[in-house]
Protein backbone atom coordinates (compact mmCIF):
# COMPACT_ATOMS: atom_id res chain seq x y z
CA UNK A 1 0.00 0.00 0.00
CA UNK A 2 1.26 3.47 -0.82
CA UNK A 3 2.09 5.65 2.15
CA UNK A 4 -0.59 8.33 2.30
CA UNK A 5 -0.71 8.67 6.11
CA UNK A 6 -1.09 12.20 7.46
CA UNK A 7 0.35 12.46 10.97
CA UNK A 8 1.28 15.54 12.92
CA UNK A 9 0.45 19.19 12.42
CA UNK A 10 1.57 19.66 8.83
CA UNK A 11 0.62 18.16 5.47
CA UNK A 12 2.77 15.37 4.04
CA UNK A 13 2.92 15.19 0.25
CA UNK A 14 4.07 11.67 -0.58
CA UNK A 15 4.96 10.44 -4.03
CA UNK A 16 2.23 7.99 -5.01
CA UNK A 17 2.22 5.80 -8.09
CA UNK A 18 4.35 6.32 -11.17
CA UNK A 19 6.63 9.25 -11.79
CA UNK A 20 4.91 12.25 -13.40
CA UNK A 21 7.93 14.55 -13.45
CA UNK A 22 7.63 15.81 -17.07
CA UNK A 23 4.03 16.92 -16.56
CA UNK A 24 4.77 18.42 -13.16
CA UNK A 25 7.77 20.37 -14.48
CA UNK A 26 5.74 21.76 -17.39
CA UNK A 27 3.01 22.88 -15.02
CA UNK A 28 5.56 24.39 -12.66
CA UNK A 29 7.19 26.34 -15.49
CA UNK A 30 3.78 27.79 -16.31
CA UNK A 31 3.17 28.82 -12.69
CA UNK A 32 6.64 30.33 -12.56
CA UNK A 33 5.78 32.78 -15.32
CA UNK A 34 3.65 34.68 -12.80
CA UNK A 35 5.58 33.66 -9.67
CA UNK A 36 9.29 33.48 -10.60
CA UNK A 37 11.41 30.96 -8.71
CA UNK A 38 15.03 31.35 -7.56
CA UNK A 39 17.29 28.58 -6.30
CA UNK A 40 19.94 29.25 -3.64
CA UNK A 41 22.90 26.89 -3.57
CA UNK A 42 24.81 27.38 -0.27
CA UNK A 43 28.21 25.84 -0.69
CA UNK A 44 31.60 25.44 0.96
CA UNK A 45 34.52 26.11 -1.36
CA UNK A 46 35.72 22.54 -0.99
CA UNK A 47 32.45 21.20 -2.40
CA UNK A 48 32.99 22.97 -5.72
CA UNK A 49 35.59 20.40 -6.76
CA UNK A 50 33.50 17.37 -5.78
CA UNK A 51 31.39 15.29 -8.23
CA UNK A 52 28.11 16.21 -6.51
CA UNK A 53 28.35 19.86 -7.55
CA UNK A 54 28.86 19.05 -11.23
CA UNK A 55 25.96 16.60 -11.13
CA UNK A 56 23.66 19.20 -9.61
CA UNK A 57 24.59 21.73 -12.29
CA UNK A 58 24.01 19.19 -15.07
CA UNK A 59 20.55 18.43 -13.69
CA UNK A 60 19.71 22.12 -13.41
CA UNK A 61 20.30 22.73 -17.11
CA UNK A 62 16.83 21.36 -17.77
CA UNK A 63 15.13 23.23 -14.93
CA UNK A 64 13.00 25.55 -17.07
CA UNK A 65 10.98 26.54 -14.01
CA UNK A 66 13.93 28.40 -12.45
CA UNK A 67 14.44 32.06 -13.27
CA UNK A 68 17.63 32.47 -11.27
CA UNK A 69 20.32 30.56 -9.38
CA UNK A 70 22.42 32.12 -6.62
CA UNK A 71 25.57 30.25 -5.64
CA UNK A 72 26.52 31.53 -2.18
CA UNK A 73 29.98 30.25 -1.24
CA UNK A 74 32.22 30.48 1.80
CA UNK A 75 35.91 29.58 2.18
CA UNK A 76 36.52 29.40 -1.58
CA UNK A 77 39.84 30.13 -3.26
CA UNK A 78 40.09 32.10 -6.48
CA UNK A 79 40.73 28.80 -8.26
CA UNK A 80 37.54 27.37 -6.72
CA UNK A 81 35.50 30.28 -8.06
CA UNK A 82 37.03 30.07 -11.53
CA UNK A 83 36.10 26.40 -11.63
CA UNK A 84 32.57 27.13 -10.38
CA UNK A 85 32.00 29.77 -13.06
CA UNK A 86 33.22 27.36 -15.75
CA UNK A 87 30.93 24.57 -14.53
CA UNK A 88 27.93 26.91 -14.32
CA UNK A 89 28.56 28.61 -17.69
CA UNK A 90 26.18 26.29 -19.66
CA UNK A 91 23.23 26.98 -17.34
CA UNK A 92 20.39 28.79 -19.16
CA UNK A 93 19.20 30.56 -16.01
CA UNK A 94 20.61 33.78 -14.63
CA UNK A 95 23.45 32.74 -12.30
CA UNK A 96 25.06 34.92 -9.66
CA UNK A 97 27.92 34.23 -7.27
CA UNK A 98 28.23 35.48 -3.70
CA UNK A 99 31.54 34.96 -1.91
CA UNK A 100 32.14 35.02 1.85
CA UNK A 101 35.07 34.27 4.13
CA UNK A 102 35.24 31.05 6.12
CA UNK A 103 33.34 32.34 9.16
CA UNK A 104 29.62 31.70 9.39
CA UNK A 105 29.41 28.73 7.09
CA UNK A 106 26.12 27.67 5.56
CA UNK A 107 24.02 29.97 7.73
CA UNK A 108 25.79 33.05 6.44
CA UNK A 109 25.64 31.76 2.88
CA UNK A 110 21.88 31.33 3.11
CA UNK A 111 21.20 34.61 4.93
CA UNK A 112 23.20 36.66 2.42
CA UNK A 113 21.44 35.10 -0.57
CA UNK A 114 17.99 35.54 0.96
CA UNK A 115 18.72 39.16 1.84
CA UNK A 116 19.74 39.85 -1.77
CA UNK A 117 16.69 38.17 -3.30
CA UNK A 118 14.24 39.74 -0.85
CA UNK A 119 15.67 43.22 -1.38
CA UNK A 120 15.47 42.96 -5.15
CA UNK A 121 11.94 41.47 -4.99
CA UNK A 122 12.12 39.95 -8.48
CA UNK A 123 11.20 36.40 -7.48
CA UNK A 124 8.24 35.10 -5.50
CA UNK A 125 9.48 31.62 -4.52
CA UNK A 126 12.93 30.77 -3.16
CA UNK A 127 14.31 27.24 -2.81
CA UNK A 128 17.41 25.99 -0.98
CA UNK A 129 19.45 23.00 -2.12
CA UNK A 130 22.57 21.60 -0.45
CA UNK A 131 25.52 21.22 -2.82
CA UNK A 132 26.94 17.94 -1.50
CA UNK A 133 24.09 15.70 -2.69
CA UNK A 134 25.41 12.99 -5.00
CA UNK A 135 21.92 11.72 -5.80
CA UNK A 136 20.33 15.09 -6.68
CA UNK A 137 17.42 14.81 -9.09
CA UNK A 138 15.79 17.81 -10.73
CA UNK A 139 12.33 16.31 -10.34
CA UNK A 140 12.63 16.39 -6.55
CA UNK A 141 13.42 20.09 -6.64
CA UNK A 142 10.43 20.58 -8.93
CA UNK A 143 8.10 18.79 -6.50
CA UNK A 144 9.38 20.95 -3.67
CA UNK A 145 8.82 24.20 -5.58
CA UNK A 146 5.47 22.97 -6.90
CA UNK A 147 4.06 22.91 -3.36
CA UNK A 148 4.66 26.65 -2.97
CA UNK A 149 4.04 27.77 -6.55
CA UNK A 150 0.77 25.98 -7.38
CA UNK A 151 -2.10 28.43 -6.86
CA UNK A 152 -4.41 25.73 -5.46
CA UNK A 153 -1.85 24.44 -2.99
CA UNK A 154 -0.39 27.73 -1.89
CA UNK A 155 1.95 26.53 0.83
CA UNK A 156 4.18 29.23 2.27
CA UNK A 157 6.89 26.74 3.28
CA UNK A 158 7.76 23.27 2.04
CA UNK A 159 10.49 21.01 3.39
CA UNK A 160 11.83 17.92 1.68
CA UNK A 161 12.23 14.59 3.44
CA UNK A 162 13.97 11.47 2.20
CA UNK A 163 15.28 8.12 3.31
CA UNK A 164 18.79 8.39 4.79
CA UNK A 165 19.68 4.83 3.94
CA UNK A 166 21.81 3.53 1.08
CA UNK A 167 24.16 0.64 1.82
CA UNK A 168 23.58 1.31 5.54
CA UNK A 169 21.69 3.65 7.85
CA UNK A 170 22.87 7.24 7.89
CA UNK A 171 21.11 10.30 9.31
CA UNK A 172 22.83 9.76 12.66
CA UNK A 173 22.23 13.23 14.09
CA UNK A 174 18.54 12.94 13.29
CA UNK A 175 17.84 9.39 14.49
CA UNK A 176 20.34 9.16 17.38
CA UNK A 177 20.28 12.71 18.67
CA UNK A 178 17.53 15.06 17.58
CA UNK A 179 14.54 12.72 17.70
CA UNK A 180 15.59 11.19 21.06
CA UNK A 181 16.21 14.70 22.43
CA UNK A 182 12.68 15.79 21.49
CA UNK A 183 11.19 12.68 23.08
CA UNK A 184 13.35 13.21 26.18
CA UNK A 185 12.02 16.74 26.59
CA UNK A 186 8.45 15.48 26.23
CA UNK A 187 9.17 12.78 28.81
CA UNK A 188 10.20 15.52 31.28
CA UNK A 189 7.93 18.43 30.42
CA UNK A 190 5.03 16.92 28.52
CA UNK A 191 3.80 17.91 25.09
CA UNK A 192 4.42 21.47 23.97
CA UNK A 193 3.20 23.03 20.71
CA UNK A 194 6.75 23.66 19.44
CA UNK A 195 7.84 20.09 20.23
CA UNK A 196 4.78 18.63 18.50
CA UNK A 197 5.47 20.87 15.51
CA UNK A 198 9.07 19.69 15.19
CA UNK A 199 8.04 16.04 15.57
CA UNK A 200 5.64 16.47 12.64
CA UNK A 201 8.61 16.59 10.25
CA UNK A 202 9.93 13.27 9.01
CA UNK A 203 13.40 14.72 8.51
CA UNK A 204 13.62 18.11 10.26
CA UNK A 205 17.36 18.44 9.61
CA UNK A 206 17.03 18.27 5.81
CA UNK A 207 18.57 21.30 4.12
CA UNK A 208 16.24 21.30 1.11
CA UNK A 209 13.22 23.59 1.41
CA UNK A 210 11.22 26.23 -0.45
CA UNK A 211 9.28 29.25 0.75
CA UNK A 212 7.63 32.41 -0.43
CA UNK A 213 9.64 35.62 -0.52
CA UNK A 214 7.52 37.10 2.27
CA UNK A 215 8.43 34.19 4.54
CA UNK A 216 12.10 34.49 3.63
CA UNK A 217 12.04 38.20 4.46
CA UNK A 218 10.58 37.49 7.90
CA UNK A 219 13.28 35.01 8.92
CA UNK A 220 16.12 36.43 11.06
CA UNK A 221 19.71 35.77 9.97
CA UNK A 222 20.93 32.34 11.02
CA UNK A 223 24.34 30.81 11.52
CA UNK A 224 26.14 27.56 12.19
CA UNK A 225 25.04 23.92 12.13
CA UNK A 226 21.64 24.64 13.67
CA UNK A 227 20.31 26.58 10.68
CA UNK A 228 17.52 24.11 9.90
CA UNK A 229 16.30 23.74 13.48
CA UNK A 230 16.40 27.48 14.07
CA UNK A 231 14.47 28.08 10.86
CA UNK A 232 11.72 25.63 11.85
CA UNK A 233 11.41 27.23 15.28
CA UNK A 234 11.06 30.67 13.70
CA UNK A 235 8.48 29.36 11.23
CA UNK A 236 6.49 27.89 14.13
CA UNK A 237 5.97 31.43 15.43
CA UNK A 238 5.26 33.06 12.09
CA UNK A 239 3.15 30.68 9.99
CA UNK A 240 -0.01 28.68 10.52
CA UNK A 241 0.89 24.95 10.29
CA UNK A 242 -1.75 24.62 7.57
CA UNK A 243 0.57 26.68 5.32
CA UNK A 244 3.46 24.26 5.84
CA UNK A 245 4.09 20.90 4.16
CA UNK A 246 6.78 18.30 3.71
CA UNK A 247 7.48 16.78 0.31
CA UNK A 248 8.66 13.24 -0.41
CA UNK A 249 12.16 13.27 -1.90
CA UNK A 250 12.30 9.51 -2.40
CA UNK A 251 15.01 7.06 -1.42
CA UNK A 252 18.66 6.60 -2.24
CA UNK A 253 19.58 10.08 -0.97
CA UNK A 254 23.35 10.28 -0.72
CA UNK A 255 25.52 13.19 0.29
CA UNK A 256 28.85 13.85 1.95
CA UNK A 257 28.92 12.03 5.29
CA UNK A 258 30.45 13.92 8.21
CA UNK A 259 33.03 12.23 10.50
CA UNK A 260 31.23 10.82 13.51
CA UNK A 261 33.69 11.98 16.15
CA UNK A 262 34.16 15.57 15.02
CA UNK A 263 31.63 17.41 12.89
CA UNK A 264 28.63 15.36 14.01
CA UNK A 265 29.30 16.05 17.68
CA UNK A 266 29.73 19.77 17.09
CA UNK A 267 26.56 19.78 15.00
CA UNK A 268 24.56 18.03 17.73
CA UNK A 269 25.73 20.41 20.43
CA UNK A 270 24.82 23.47 18.35
CA UNK A 271 21.40 22.00 17.59
CA UNK A 272 20.81 21.32 21.29
CA UNK A 273 21.78 24.87 22.29
CA UNK A 274 19.54 26.38 19.61
CA UNK A 275 16.56 24.19 20.48
CA UNK A 276 16.83 24.85 24.21
CA UNK A 277 17.12 28.59 23.59
CA UNK A 278 13.94 28.56 21.51
CA UNK A 279 12.13 26.48 24.12
CA UNK A 280 13.24 28.89 26.83
CA UNK A 281 11.77 31.76 24.82
CA UNK A 282 8.51 29.79 24.86
CA UNK A 283 8.70 29.59 28.66
CA UNK A 284 10.01 26.02 28.85
CA UNK A 285 13.26 25.78 30.85
CA UNK A 286 14.83 22.39 31.49
CA UNK A 287 17.32 21.27 34.13
CA UNK A 288 20.49 19.78 32.59
CA UNK A 289 20.84 16.63 34.72
CA UNK A 290 17.30 15.25 34.30
CA UNK A 291 17.41 16.09 30.58
CA UNK A 292 20.72 14.25 30.18
CA UNK A 293 19.32 11.16 31.88
CA UNK A 294 16.12 11.25 29.81
CA UNK A 295 18.12 11.65 26.60
CA UNK A 296 20.21 8.57 27.40
CA UNK A 297 17.05 6.49 27.87
CA UNK A 298 15.54 7.71 24.63
CA UNK A 299 18.83 7.30 22.74
CA UNK A 300 19.08 3.69 23.92
CA UNK A 301 15.60 3.09 22.50
CA UNK A 302 16.64 4.78 19.25
CA UNK A 303 19.69 2.54 19.01
CA UNK A 304 17.52 -0.55 19.45
CA UNK A 305 15.08 0.60 16.77
CA UNK A 306 17.93 1.36 14.37
CA UNK A 307 19.43 -2.08 14.91
CA UNK A 308 16.06 -3.72 14.22
CA UNK A 309 15.52 -1.61 11.11
CA UNK A 310 18.94 -2.57 9.76
CA UNK A 311 18.39 -6.23 10.55
CA UNK A 312 15.03 -6.57 8.81
CA UNK A 313 16.45 -4.82 5.72
CA UNK A 314 19.68 -6.82 5.63
CA UNK A 315 21.87 -3.76 6.24
CA UNK A 316 25.10 -3.79 8.28
CA UNK A 317 24.87 -2.23 11.73
CA UNK A 318 27.86 -1.55 13.97
CA UNK A 319 26.31 -1.42 17.43
CA UNK A 320 29.60 -0.50 19.12
CA UNK A 321 30.28 2.42 16.77
CA UNK A 322 26.70 3.67 17.01
CA UNK A 323 26.86 3.52 20.82
CA UNK A 324 30.03 5.60 20.77
CA UNK A 325 28.24 8.18 18.64
CA UNK A 326 25.46 8.38 21.20
CA UNK A 327 28.06 8.88 23.94
CA UNK A 328 29.55 11.77 21.99
CA UNK A 329 26.07 13.27 21.64
CA UNK A 330 25.24 12.82 25.33
CA UNK A 331 24.22 16.01 27.10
Amino acid sequence: MSDFAQNGLITTLQQLGEDRSPTLERELARFAEKRPIALVLPCHGGDLARPAFERIVRELRGADFLAEIVLSVNAATSEDMIRAREICAPLPQRVRFLEHDGAGGKGRNVSAALALLCTEARVEIIALQDCDVLSFRRENLARLCFACAHPELGYSFAKMYYSRATDRLYGRVSRLFFAPLLHAIIRLAGHHPLLDFLLSFRYPLAGECAFTRSVAAALPPADGWALEVGMLCELFRRIDPREICQVDGGSGYDHKHQPATTALTAMAHEIRATLLAHLASEGLNLSPAPLAAAYRREAAAALRRSAHLALINGLPFDAVAESKIVESFAL
